[in-house]
């Protein structure tokens, strides 16, 4: 099995056609090798693939559209089509890592900002300290100085761990906590309620019909679309927090799932919460606007 029969991207043997179809083929000049049929049948029903979005399905029938018309079916052509549909079925993974990288290009650069701020603080230590001793005077003042500039410091090197590992567990796109945020925190949740025999409620949700919502306006729109289901969220979490004292924790589960946890919840009042929570996207007026600021469209997203 070949490279590109084990990613399942294009069934290049045993695929048949219909008498109509062959006798199109025929036609356009595709030649009777089992590869080429293969390949084109692959093509001609590309719009079944639910996995592919819109953009893809038009690529990859753009890309048999271009053998159809050029009529070159050697085998360099053949491999040359093969490659571009793989870039094709590649494209949102590979967006998925640039994101990624990108979000772990800002800590990289956090973590070297602070270092270098840390170098300051250092050179300013050492400055206070030589200071310090070449004045001389009182031993416990100079000691007091010393120490206060240590303390000053530390708390600087806390502050900047602090705000790192933050980093580490929020989701860059909608500001709530990440998968792995929600993992670390499931883990302790579970271990505190077993342990002390307290309630524990976790309701998962998405965005309907997002895919075909993405398709029809872009990634761009869509991470507007992620970003504010977010933020509505984290809302409510600190409203619950500050009007009731209840800890909800909120976290992007992965693409459009999020996830909610509950302590101290029953079922019946998590079903309430979720039911909240759903009125509250569902109402938000969501715009789509142009690069100029007009309004295209507005939907609402609930689930």
């Amino acid at each position: 099995m070949n490279k590109t029969q084990q990613h399942g991207a294009i069934p290049l043997q045993g695929s048949a056609c219909s008498d109509q179809v062959c006798a199109m083929l025929d036609r356009v000049g595709v030649p009777r090798d089992s590869k080429w049929r293969g390949l084109i049948l692959y093509m001609r029903s590309i719009k079944q693939y639910d996995f592919l979005d819109n953009d893809q399905k038009e690529q990859i029938q753009a890309l048999v559209m271009e053998v159809l018309r050029t009529r070159d079916f050697s085998e360099d052509k053949f491999q040359e089509v093969i490659r571009a549909n793989e870039r094709i079925l590649a494209a949102p993974w590979n967006r998925a890592l640039t994101r990624t990288l990108q979000e772990t290009a800002a800590l990289v650069q956090e973590f070297q900002d602070s270092l270098f701020r840390h170098k300051g603080s250092v050179q300013h230590l050492e400055d206070v300290t030589v200071g310090a001793v070449e004045n001389g005077g009182d031993v416990d003042r100079m000691l007091g100085t010393i120490r206060r500039g240590f303390s000053e410091l530390i708390t600087m090197i806390e502050e900047d761990s602090e705000k790192m590992v933050a980093m580490s567990l929020t989701d860059a796109l909608t500001g709530i906590h990440n998968r792995r945020a929600f993992d670390e925190h499931i883990r302790t949740m579970v271990d505190k309620a077993v342990r002390e025999h307290q309630r524990l409620s976790i309701f998962m949700c998405d965005i309907d019909h997002f895919k075909k919502f993405n398709d029809e306006h872009g990634h761009r729109i869509g991470d507007q679309a992620l970003a504010v289901v977010g933020g509505i969220l984290k809302g409510f979490a600190e409203e619950c927090k500050q009007l009731e004292d209840r800890n909800i924790f909120p976290a992007r589960y992965g693409g459009e799932e999020f996830v909610v946890t509950l302590a101290g919840t029953n079922k019946d009042e998590a079903l309430e919460l979720a039911e909240i929570i759903r009125h509250k996207i569902e109402r938000y007026n969501f715009v789509i606007r142009d690069p100029d600021g007009q309004i295209l469209a507005s939907a609402s997203r609930s689930r």
